[in-house]
């Protein structure tokens, strides 16, 4: 059986992706993409074979591909030189002899769309390699993680009023794992060559509303108040945050108030087979209320 291979296997999405598949396929038809193998105890005892590999040693991802025939590339972190290692990726595959790539993009709603702490431009430069490579290829835009909520928000969303610089904007959400989920399922089938899927929850909520949420949930009032960049940058470096941290977060805060997630798509409930979970699991999970 031809094999199909998890980069990032280690980290959340791609471990929940590699945990959806042994649903779905023979574990033995699977492979763990990982850098170190003292973090793959939990997916060698689901018999998921582990192969080292890092996005930035080349040869090393050769030989990890060898035999594969479909890969889910998780985007690599936005501190990183996110082209050069996903390039390093989508030419070991193509020498490797692999058919299919599957790559994590974010959401957008198009390419002069304001751009998220460099992401952007990294996953317009991704897109445009792995569509001129000779791979049949599948590109899925998430959204952001429901489960960063609380980083976001801030743990004591749940208690009192929460503020952030994104004006009125709304949001588009979707957790890891139902996200997996659909990777898996496109994983596992066929017919998703050469598309571009949007993934999210098939509804934007304003941050309005999930205060308005979180208040009937926990019998708090809580309201959400817009602030400026500059105040959350200053707020979350007195708590302690690194400046690059801010600085990122900041600049997906301000993606959102530019709309950049207000973009609703069906494509997640398609492939599920079900609704995902609307504002109220969402918030239960992420706040674990």
């Amino acid at each position: 059986m031809a094999k199909i291979l998890v980069t990032g296997s280690t980290g959340r999405l791609g471990g929940a992706v590699l945990r959806s598949l042994v649903e779905k396929v023979p574990a033995s038809s699977l492979v763990a993409l990982a850098r170190n193998a003292r973090r793959t105890r939990t997916l060698t005892a689901l018999g998921i074979e582990v192969r080292y590999g890092d996005y930035t040693d080349y040869k090393s991802l050769v030989s990890a591909f060898a035999g594969v025939d479909k890969i889910y590339l998780v985007s690599s972190n936005v501190f990183s030189d996110r082209v050069s290692e996903h390039k390093n990726v989508i030419d070991a595959a193509r020498r490797a002899g692999v058919r299919h790539l599957i790559y994590t993009s974010i959401q957008r709603c198009n390419n002069d769309q304001h751009a998220k702490g460099g992401l952007t431009e990294s996953d317009i430069a991704t897109e445009a390699l792995l569509k001129s490579s000779s791979l049949d290829y599948t590109i899925v835009s998430h959204p952001l993680y429901a489960d960063e909520l609380p980083t976001f928000l801030g743990d004591n969303a749940t208690n009192r009023d929460f503020t952030a610089p994104a004006g009125q904007g709304c949001i588009a959400l979707a957790s890891i794992d139902e996200l997996a989920e659909a990777g898996a399922v496109l994983l596992s089938q066929e017919g998703h060559q050469n598309r571009s899927y949007l993934l999210n929850s098939g509804q934007a909520w304003s941050f309005h509303e999930i205060a308005q949420t979180l208040s009937r949930l926990t019998g708090n009032a809580i309201s959400y108040q817009p602030i400026s960049a500059e105040t959350f940058i200053v707020g979350r470096e007195s708590q302690g945050w690194p400046p690059m941290i801010t600085d990122v977060v900041s600049g997906w805060f301000a993606a959102i108030e530019k709309g950049t997630f207000n973009e609703t798509s069906n494509m997640l409930e398609e492939l599920l087979g079900r609704k995902p979970m609307g504002l109220e699991i969402i918030l239960k999970d992420a706040f674990d209320l």
